[in-house]
């Protein structure tokens, strides 16, 4: 197995340096998905304070390295009538 590291940037960096042990790149997106998942429903939480953030999946603790996949979150709000 593979040990793949699930890092979030929002102008700061979060890097894990523990990292989950999967079997392929698709359970990393899998762990990835479910990561943004939770993060998104924490709407008060850190990173919603920038409406742009990203979960990185990568073979390194330190947040070097190639990234194997990306996960980009953006939000962009405009003026509407309530």
């Amino acid at each position: 197995m593979t040990r793949y590291f699930f890092h979030v940037h929002n102008g700061v960096s979060i890097l894990d340096d523990i990292g989950l042990e999967l079997p392929d790149i698709t359970a990393a997106q899998a762990a990835a998905i479910e990561l943004t998942r939770k993060i998104l429903d924490e709407p008060d939480g850190p990173l919603w304070q920038d409406n742009s953030w990203r979960v990185e999946v990568s073979g390194s603790p330190r947040g070097g390295g190639e990234a194997f996949l990306m996960i980009r979150i953006s939000v962009a709000r405009r003026n509407a009538a309530v």
